[in-house]
């Protein structure tokens, strides 16, 4: 198949919505397709290093770009990532210039990973949108986008379920995230420099401000524990004020962006990786990199994350927004040694059976295939 993968943010933003896009194409390519990514380029869009990185690695996958022109400075000017307004501009403006790339290149499947870049595919071109998580509620420029494409993939069962509640969607594919098993994988002898670490876009539905409470009351029963909180996020000022109004500043550590060459050692030098999301997720592919690193993951019980995780079985689930069931989950594995090896080791064992690309990517290759060839 000639498939297009249409992810306008790709070249200069990294986040769950542009890594899964990229896994796509390089593990497509693996299985003999012929892939092209577009994207954007600009004076004024800085390439991230993941993406260089990603070319680097992936040479014999296309890139063209969309030129964008100085007209659309502004709109990269507003910080990416803090609300859905900036992407769905963006989606719309970048889309009215990839529509005229697209009239001109013929593909056998489009792909797309934001509901409103449907804007920039034609009608008559066979297009598939993935969907990642879902929003609080369908506006009008979903219901009007979602009418689109030929086919709808969800990345988790709960967020297709989600969909078909909240839209007119009469049928929704599933494919789930993957991870490359090869690369995120356990290093013996580490030093366990962290108790716990949490990775991830630092915004409200992510839950770290449970943790932080989590973290308080397990001080208060005099256990105190060295927190890693990773990346950044327009919540960072007020968890920071919240840690150290609680007393917790000399515990609790912002690290900022992380690199992706620096991920593997991260999660490596933990004990266990805290993801206490709540919302309006998909499968965390940071609760898949963990586990398979061999770091025990404790999550929620709300949206996809049960979907991989198996309480006690290969990681812990705990009841969402309760700092209390979370403090209470991370002192069981954090005094039981002989527990949190044992979880990580299924869960590692599990990625490499169920969840590494190779087997992942062929259930996204059945779905285009039955698209292309009306199945």
């Amino acid at each position: 198949m000639n498939i297009a993968i249409y992810q306008p943010r790709v070249s200069y933003y990294v986040g769950g919505g542009e890594i899964l896009p990229l896994d796509h194409g390089m593990f497509l390519k693996k299985c003999g397709h012929k892939i092209t990514i577009i994207t954007t380029r600009a004076s004024f869009i800085k390439e991230s290093e993941y993406f260089k990185n990603y070319k680097k690695a992936n040479k014999n996958i296309r890139i063209d770009y969309i030129d964008l022109p100085q007209s659309l400075e502004w709109l990269y000017k507003i910080k990416p990532g803090e609300n859905w307004s900036r992407w769905n501009r963006e989606s719309i403006f970048v889309g009215q210039i990839a529509l005229k790339y697209f009239l001109k290149h013929r593909f056998d499947i489009v792909t797309v990973y934001n509901v409103v870049d449907m804007c920039a595919v034609p009608h008559e071109q066979k297009s598939a949108l993935h969907l990642l998580g879902y929003p609080a509620k369908i506006s009008a420029l979903y219901k009007t986008h979602l009418e689109f494409p030929d086919v709808v993939i969800a990345v988790s069962k709960y967020v297709k379920d989600k969909w078909l509640k909240m839209s007119k969607l009469k049928k929704i594919c599933v494919a789930e995230n993957g991870i490359k098993s090869d690369q995120f994988i356990p290093i013996d002898g580490i030093n366990k420099k962290y108790n716990i670490l949490f990775i991830g876009r630092l915004i409200k539905i992510k839950g770290i401000d449970f943790l932080i409470k989590a973290v308080n009351i397990l001080k208060k029963e005099n256990i105190n524990l060295n927190v890693a909180i990773a990346s950044d996020g327009p919540e960072k000022n007020h968890l920071k004020l919240l840690t150290k109004k609680i007393g917790l500043g000399g515990s609790i550590h912002f690290l900022g962006h992380i690199k992706s060459n620096e991920l593997v050692g991260l999660y490596n030098s933990s004990k266990m990786t805290v993801l206490p999301s709540y919302d309006r997720e998909g499968l965390l592919i940071t609760m898949l990199e963990s586990s398979s690193c061999g770091t025990l993951v404790i999550t929620t019980t709300a949206c996809s994350m049960k979907e991989f995780i198996r309480n006690e079985k290969n990681g812990i689930l705990v009841r969402p927004k309760n700092a209390s069931d979370l403090a209470k989950a991370i002192k069981l594995v954090y005094y039981d040694k002989n527990l949190r090896e044992r979880l990580s080791k299924n869960a590692r064992e599990e990625i490499i059976k169920n969840w590494d690309w190779k087997v992942k990517i062929k259930k996204v290759e059945i779905i285009y295939e039955k698209l292309l060839y009306n199945h």
